[in-house]
Formats: structure tokens, sequence, C-alpha cells
């Protein structure tokens, strides 16, 4: 049992699909099986980035996920996805330093 105040570790479906809207880029998220995402930008800046990369994701409340990976590149990414808003608030640590702090919009594709 998990104690109070903690998150609970969480999967999302195999198929599941989001894609996110930032002011400079889209990328595109999706989920695979034995908690693996491919990320793709879709659009604007390192638009034709693609990684398939392990992810892990904890459930704060309902459909409020915090949600992170490392590419193979050494970048580092958050998510804390209000599902229920449709959107996030995203921290990128990229390999070469620095922080990216960033708010976007979820388009929540059917799986």
């Amino acid at each position: 049992m998990t104690e109070p105040g903690f998150s609970q570790p969480m999967s999302f479906a195999e198929g599941r699909t989001l894609v996110i809207r930032f002011p400079r880029f889209t990328p595109r998220i999706t989920f695979h099986a034995n908690d693996r995402l491919t990320v793709e930008v879709i659009d604007g800046e390192n638009a034709g980035f693609r990684d398939t990369v392990a992810y892990r994701a904890a459930a704060l409340r309902q459909k409020l996920v915090v949600l992170s990976w490392k590419e193979q590149v050494g970048s580092a990414v958050v998510h804390v996805l209000d599902l229920d808003a449709g959107e996030t608030y995203t921290v990128v640590a990229p390999a070469q330093g620095g922080l990216q702090s960033l708010q976007g919009r979820i388009i929540q594709l059917a799986a």
C-alpha cells in the first residue's frame, strides 16, 4: 500500500498517443508495451527528431500524471500532464546543459 501523499506508478495503454503543441515545436508521444514510448517532433524546431526510450509515469491524482524519460542523446524530459485541462507543464534538461521550462496544449489521439 502506498503512503498518503505518494504517487502511484502507472503505465499508459499501448498505442495511446499524445500530441503536445508547444509554441516552438510539436512532439507526438506514442506509448508501447513494457513502459516504452516513441517521441517524434512533427513540427517546428528539431522536426524529424525521433527516439524510442523507457519512461516512468506516476499518477499524482486522477488525470494528473508526471511523465519522464531520458533520451538517447542525453536530454532529460519531465512533463506534468493535466489530462483534464489538456495542458502540460514541462521541463527539459538538454544534454549540453541548462533547463527549458515549457507549457503546452495536449491533444489526445485514440489508441
